[in-house]
């Protein structure tokens, strides 16, 4: 392994470096290779006769030009450069469905995304931060204390990482408005009760809050997809008003609110479009008017998030709507981890392409990537580096970067290469129709599909998911051992492990069952179900070492009781079956419905689909 010794550093960057040790491609002591570290005008490498002279033009970069030590000092080139032209890359982490950052894995993310190059991060917190003054807020869902962001703010200050608070102050609080204790600021199930007075007191106590934690001037306040506004609480009260009115004067108050704390607010940019286009946000033509412009408080910046257009002309249609506005205006992509247990890199990658190449084009300086955890959060905290570092390279190289730059950066930056960190995608592609650069999410629904009533067994290939499954699981496996990330693979192991059992169970036992074919019904109850059963309990050990790794305890809750459920539904299965055999019972009347196609195949005529819900639980589609 190379070493280096520094000289020139700051004390932030002296601190850092302290704290990144463990994730360079190098080692850092006296007897190292000099480098001369200095600010300056370009980002740049140079070799001298005394060493390395290594030049940053932000300290943020100074993370970033790190990775790339060795392959510089052992390569040919004399000189390397670049020029920075871009304000912000902020990652938003979400903190709102389900799964919660520990403090280690906090600023863990913190130096990945430091030596990726970016400058901010956003935690998206709905209700998981503490307002003393509300003690429901958050209850029991593994808030930030006050003192916990504070030390995370800190500690981002020194890889010169900015920490933006992003909140609600309208729509997505449906956590808190569960609670009795937030009555009176209740309109509908998730929206907050606008012209009420105490809804305003809240709105303060959010906000004094967060500038209590963060030194940051910025705050994205939400206020996206309120859909019902007006049409709880607010109805019963007002009578009906149309949507833009009451949102309108809402966020006036908000802005009031965000002067009074030296905010400079931002906020999703979905609710003015629907506005102007009948309630649509994606639009492939059409005008912005004057009207709707002027709208707009001056003093908000617009948030245009698309995380899966791959339709480069509506793309570039919208960035040309949102620049109409006299706002400041930034772009918010995917990382996709939101769809169940394993990720969408390659479709990440894919729509990053067309919207990188539109907003270089027309100079949007100001670039977000959101990694949401819909449903439950599965997917590892960390299941999506490549798409981050696609994005970071992208914006420094100013084009798109091949698979070998890529490849290369991933290996310097994360220690595995592009292609073994796409890996994590293979649990979502079990055909071979497949693109890697269409939503699916059969690794989830094939878990939870149930074994009597099949739901989902049309949109299977019964004859090849087993040894897709068993592919994958092999791929996955060789990857366990991986010092900083094989437990994020090993979770994605045991589950595919787990569905080369489960995958095509229910089309067997139907069939079976269709046919009178007494002897699979049995090996399957006696047999095969007991080993789904302990591939099972092996895929929970290896998914709850993963979260209590990564996040609060908090929420896996959840995950024991839908998994805790599938469990005891696969033991009354095998219970059925012998009952049946046994002529306990007469029939299976699940087993005796005439199947119904639930999820339309793709016109690809894939029958993978993308269906990200336990459909047999209770359980809101967000937490």
């Amino acid at each position: 392994m190379n070493q280096f010794r520094f000289t020139g550093l700051t004390d932030d960057q002296s601190f850092a470096l302290g704290e990144v040790r463990g994730e360079l491609p190098f080692a850092v002591g006296n007897g190292g290779m000099k480098v001369e570290v200095r600010a300056g005008n370009v980002n740049a490498l140079e070799k001298t006769g005394k060493g390395i002279t290594l030049t940053y033009t932000k300290p943020h970069t100074f993370f970033r030009i790190l990775t790339m030590l060795p392959a510089f000092s052992e390569g040919s080139v004399e000189r390397w450069e670049e020029n920075v032209d871009f304000d912000l890359l902020c990652y938003m982490a979400d903190m709102s469905r389900n799964a919660v950052y520990n403090l280690p894995t906090a600023k863990k993310t913190i130096r990945l995304l430091a030596l990726c190059g970016y400058n901010s991060i956003m935690l998206y917190t709905e209700d998981t931060y503490e307002i003393p003054e509300y003690p429901y807020f958050g209850y029991m869902r593994g808030r930030f204390t006050k003192e916990e962001l504070k030390e995370l703010d800190a500690y981002a200050a020194r890889f010169d990482m900015e920490i933006i608070p992003c909140i609600q102050t309208l729509a997505h609080l449906a956590r808190i408005l569960q609670w009795g204790a937030f009555r009176e600021v209740h309109d509908t199930a998730d929206i907050l009760l606008a012209g009420e007075e105490k809804t305003y007191e809240l709105v303060d106590a959010m906000l004094k809050t967060c500038k209590e934690c963060f030194r940051s001037e910025r705050i994205n306040i939400g206020m996206d997809e309120a859909h019902t506004l007006g049409l709880g609480k607010y109805l019963e009260r007002n009578g009906y008003h149309p949507k833009p009115e009451i949102m309108l004067a809402h966020l006036s108050r908000v802005v009031e609110l965000c002067k009074k704390y030296g905010y400079r607010p931002m906020m999703w940019s979905d609710m003015f479009f629907r506005m102007q286009f009948n309630d649509a946000y994606y639009v492939r033509e059409g005008e912005i008017s004057d009207e709707v412009r002027k709208l707009v408080p001056p003093e908000v910046a617009l948030v245009y998030w698309d995380y899966y257009s791959m339709d480069d002309q509506i793309f570039d249609h919208m960035v040309q709507c949102h620049q109409q506005f006299d706002n400041p205006v930034y772009f918010a992509g995917g990382a996709s981890k939101w769809y169940g247990f394993a990720p969408l890199n390659a479709l990440s990658m894919k729509s990053a392409y067309i919207q990188m190449s539109s907003c270089c084009r027309r100079g949007i300086r100001n670039i977000i990537v959101t990694g949401w955890g819909d449903n439950g959060a599965e997917a590892s905290q960390f299941s999506v580096l490549p798409t981050l570092l696609y994005y970071s390279e992208w914006l420094y190289g100013k084009k798109e970067p091949d698979h070998d730059l890529l490849d290369r950066r991933c290996k310097e930056t994360f220690d595995l290469g592009l292609d073994d960190l796409l890996v994590l995608d293979f649990p979502n592609r079990l055909s071979e129709k497949d693109s890697p650069t269409v939503r699916r999410n059969p690794c989830k629904y094939l878990l939870y599909n149930d074994l009597l009533m099949g739901l989902m067994d049309q949109n299977l290939d019964p004859e090849t998911v087993a040894d897709a499954c068993r592919r994958n699981a092999e791929a996955l496996k060789a990857h366990v051992g991986h010092a900083r990330w094989g437990y994020v693979y090993e979770t994605l192991y045991r589950l595919c492990d787990l569905l080369t059992e489960k995958s095509d169970c229910s089309v067997r036992i139907r069939r079976a069952y269709r046919a009178d074919d007494r002897e699979t019904l049995r090996a399957i109850a006696e047999r095969e179900i007991p080993l789904m059963l302990q591939k099972l309990s092996a895929f929970m050990n290896a998914f709850r070492d993963q979260w209590y790794r990564e996040n609060k305890t908090f929420g896996f809750e959840v995950q024991e009781l839908r998994l805790g459920g599938v469990r005891e539904r696969w033991e009354s299965v095998a219970e059925r079956l012998l009952g049946y055999l046994g002529g306990k019972y007469d029939r299976i009347e699940e087993l005796e419905q005439e199947q119904l196609p639930f999820a339309r195949i793709g016109s690809d005529g894939n029958p993978y689909v993308l269906y990200n819900r336990t459909y047999f639980s209770e359980t809101p589609a967000d937490f």
